[in-house]
């Protein structure tokens, strides 16, 4: 199987699972989601020739991991740091600068304690990593942000703004 249809394969399965990840109302079910899907997505990335976006990616499913447990700002940093030498070390052009940028807000989103603020970067976030794959061009990777970003919109507005908290 020739290694675009294979990296395709892969980011269908990032697509099913992110697509339910972001309609769920715990913060860790998301998170968990999000860490099994980064790892194929960083799988199909390496099979498209984008060292820093596969890295990022595989890198990206322990740093959801450790969000899980974990919510100590120095942490976020410190993946932010581990983030900025994977870009550096397999730098190959504006994408590698883009893929960062996406993954600035995911890891801001990711480490916070507020679910709303989580929502907000991961809307953020994806809308970046929407621009990185449109770019790249891999058609099931725009459909996966397009669909992770739609979701990640459709759950907040369930929860944050549909879902008006009733008085006592």
């Amino acid at each position: 199987m020739p290694d675009f249809l294979l990296s395709q394969l892969l980011v269908s399965v990032t697509l099913i699972i992110e697509c339910a990840a972001m309609q769920l109302k715990n913060k860790n079910y998301i998170l968990a989601g999000l860490s099994v899907s980064c790892f194929f997505n960083g799988f199909h990335y390496l099979l498209l020739e984008q060292p820093t976006a596969g890295y990022i990616f595989l890198f990206s499913s322990i740093r959801f991991l450790i969000s899980i447990k974990w919510k100590f700002q120095w942490i976020s940093a410190a993946s932010l740091c581990v983030s900025l030498v994977i870009t550096v070390s397999t730098y190959i052009g504006i994408l590698s600068i883009i893929g960062f940028l996406g993954t600035v807000f995911i890891t801001i989103g990711s480490f916070s304690k507020n679910d709303r603020f989580l929502r907000v970067m991961m809307i953020t976030g994806g809308s970046v990593w929407l621009l990185h794959n449109l770019l790249l061009w891999t058609p099931v990777g725009i459909l996966v942000e397009v669909i992770f970003v739609g979701s990640s919109c459709i759950g907040y507005y369930r929860y944050y703004v549909a879902h008006k908290p009733t008085e006592s």
